[in-house]
């Protein structure tokens, strides 16, 4: 229900896909560039689908999991390439991306030291573990940057985090970024403000979930049908935040714009504020950002 008739009124124009922001194309030819990922999983799997989305040819993604059996799996559904083993996986690899688990990536480091090819730009995924940690575990000299994606990095509305080592030439690091090009925001950060990224970004899609589901499922509630409400639900969160990335408008200001005085927006406003829902938003970000600490010291 409008609040108003006198609310400013969105650009009409099309949203600009991840590509328009981008550019017409990668500053680097990726066609050539030859991609290692060890475990393409749940963050592996949505970096293996952004790489190929920036230009990387699906032969030169190789792809090896844990099992013959789930390299397998995960390259059809990606379209990748199974690799047989890590060493066939590692050979002649420009970038090698380590998608296990935290508590994993060290020992995985230490076992592929001697395999990882001396010109390679090394990638982690991991939260928890920094460059030092992983350095250490790899040859002296070796190129290391972090990367912390999120989910949404799969379709090119997702954001991501990068991190440089000190070995990391500036052709290496243009190219990281170039691989996450089609992310949809890719930006530089320090390792001290990775813990704020997690809380902004990293784990931030969940909580949006989180909200969505709660908002569809009153949608139900109030009497809409499940498939409505979703769409309806899911539609109005991509609007709202496209609007401000569009217009580049301040949220409090576009939420004033559709508050009319003793109007249904400003009670259920209001509404949000008494149930404590901005509070409870800042502590789940702030819960995660004390956990990515908590992890990096070990």
């Amino acid at each position: 229900m409008n609040d108003s008739t006198s609310q400013s009124t969105a650009s009409a124009s099309t949203p600009a896909s991840a590509a328009d922001r981008d550019g017409a194309a990668s500053r680097t030819d990726l066609s050539a560039v030859r991609v290692a990922l060890i475990g393409a999983g749940n963050m592996g799997g949505p970096v293996a689908r952004t790489f190929l989305a920036a230009g990387v040819r699906p032969e030169n993604l190789r792809i090896t999991n844990s099992t013959a059996a789930s390299s397998e799996r995960a390259a059809q559904e990606l379209g990748a390439r199974a690799a047989a083993s890590r060493s066939e996986a590692l050979e002649d690899a420009d970038v090698v991306v380590l998608g296990v688990k935290p508590y994993q990536l060290l020992d995985l480091a230490s076992a592929i030291r001697d395999e990882v090819p001396a010109g390679a730009v090394v990638i982690s995924l991991a939260a928890g573990i920094t460059l030092a940690q992983i350095e250490g575990a790899l040859p002296k000299g070796r190129s290391v940057e972090r990367a912390m994606p999120n989910t949404p990095i799969s379709v090119g509305e997702g954001a991501v985090g990068m991190m440089r080592g000190g070995s990391v030439t500036d052709e290496q690091h243009r190219l990281v970024h170039d691989l996450f090009a089609r992310a949809g925001v890719a930006v530089d950060i320090t390792e001290e403000q990775v813990h704020a990224f997690i809380g902004a970004a990293g784990s931030l899609s969940a909580f949006v979930f989180a909200l969505i589901e709660a908002m569809t499922d009153e949608a139900v509630r109030l009497g809409l049908k499940r498939d409505l409400a979703d769409s309806l639900v899911q539609q109005t969160v991509r609007g709202a935040a496209t609007m401000l990335l569009e217009s580049g408008m301040h949220a409090a200001v576009a939420k004033n714009g559709v508050s009319s005085p003793g109007g249904t927006t400003v009670q259920g406003l209001a509404a949000l504020e008494r149930e404590g829902v901005r509070s409870g938003v800042a502590a789940a970000m702030a819960a995660a950002a004390q956990t990515s600490r908590e992890m990096t010291q070990g």
